[in-house]
């Protein structure tokens, strides 16, 4: 049987640990943390904490180059609150997208074996010619194998 042990630091400012004092950037992603949230604190609402958080570190030298470079990022990553049901909402789109193209595929595949024309195709399954253009395209390049067709229209 196989063991893991994990030991867990806290990094938080607050805390105090060593390894703050070793590892910079470390450090400034803890100080930068705990600006925000000391101005959430104080009442800011979480944009405004970022924003302010995100000048304090310009002004101070915390995070500076990262910030500069990456700033944009930061605060949109830090504004957006990605939670688990945001994931299961996007994972059950992209599923449906997938799903959709998979049914597609293989009407379209059906169609084209039975000597439809693309005209035909698009006209019957209310989908649009452009569409339907790409996967015939692909069907004459990889054959009458759905699976192949759909890996290609998926790359």
């Amino acid at each position: 049987m196989l063991e893991l042990k994990v030991r867990m630091i806290n990094i938080n400012l607050p805390a105090g640990h060593r390894l703050l004092q070793d590892c910079l950037p470390l450090y400034e992603y803890s100080w930068f943390m705990e600006r925000i949230r000391t101005y959430r604190q104080e009442g800011l609402d979480r944009d405004g904490a970022v924003t302010l958080a995100v000048k304090d570190s310009i002004r101070e030298g915390i995070f500076t180059d990262f910030v500069r470079e990456h700033g944009t990022e930061v605060q949109n990553m830090l504004y957006t609150q990605f939670n688990m049901d945001d994931a299961l909402e996007v994972r059950y789109e992209e599923g449906m997208e997938q799903g959709e193209l998979r049914l597609l595929v293989h009407l379209v595949c059906g169609k084209l074996q039975m000597g439809e024309s693309p005209e035909k195709i698009a006209a019957d399954l209310l989908t649009d010619r452009e569409q339907i253009d790409r996967i015939c395209e692909v069907y004459a390049e990889c054959g009458p194998e759905e699976a192949a067709v759909l890996a290609r229209l998926e790359e």
